[in-house]
């Protein structure tokens, strides 16, 4: 397992003082044994200009994920391969095949799949094809990146959960408008919940009242840090 994990919100639906903002997802990860981006927004320019303000690098990476094909999330990876040639992109489906020609190495993720030390996918899930991203942190558990959620916030938890036998400790992602009820499954699964992106203020707001102590909210320029809690 990583020892520690950073999460840093490139991008999110919900702005922040001095940062620019677009209806889009992006986060870098990064650990002791790599660095990642999970989606790339709408567009590379904000990325750019955001990982500035905030002081990050965004090369060199060592590989990227896109949790499924729209534009909102795989618009700025042009950018992402231009300072990053060759790099690795792992996409849900062969629809997403184009962005091979900005350079990237395509690997298409059929089915669960471990991507890296103590990284995994949890293959194509749903309609949409999408992927989840779950992480392994030393003495804290899994924590999962998505994107939409379409199948499902809960399903695609419980799949990486199934996955790496692991309780989870934080979903974070879009979950796309949920109803109630997943909200109330993914408070049972997760010592933590942060819903972004298009999951709406009305899930925003479930939560928060309902799971206060479960809520982290995030927003564009947000930083988490994970690691093993001593005592």
């Amino acid at each position: 397992m990583v020892k520690h994990l950073k999460l840093t919100i490139l991008n999110d639906n919900e702005p922040a003082e001095g940062l620019k903002n677009l209806w889009g997802w992006s986060v870098l990860l990064e650990s002791e044994k790599w660095r990642i981006i999970f989606d790339a927004d709408s567009e590379g320019s904000v990325l750019r200009y955001n990982a500035s303000q905030m002081g990050i690098n965004l090369s060199p990476l060592d590989f990227a994920f896109l949790s499924h094909c729209h534009s909102d999330h795989y618009g700025g990876f042009p950018m992402i391969a231009s300072i990053n040639p060759g790099i690795t992109l792992y996409v849900p489906t062969q629809r997403c095949d184009f962005l091979r020609t900005h350079g990237f190495k395509i690997k298409v993720v059929n089915e669960e799949s471990k991507l890296a030390s103590d990284v995994w996918s949890s293959g194509p899930i749903g309609a949409i094809q999408e992927q989840a991203l779950g992480i392994l942190v030393d003495g804290v558990g899994l924590v999962v990146i998505v994107g939409c959620s379409h199948p499902g916030a809960d399903i695609l938890t419980e799949k990486l959960k199934d996955i790496t036998k692991e309780k989870v400790y934080l979903v974070i992602g879009g979950f796309h408008s949920p109803p109630r009820h997943v909200l109330d499954n993914l408070a049972k699964i997760a010592e933590f919940i942060s819903p972004a992106h298009c999951s709406g203020e009305r899930a925003k707001n479930y939560t928060a009242r309902k799971y206060p102590e479960k809520y982290y909210p995030v927003r564009t320029g947000s930083v988490i840090k994970i690691e093993k809690r001593e005592g």
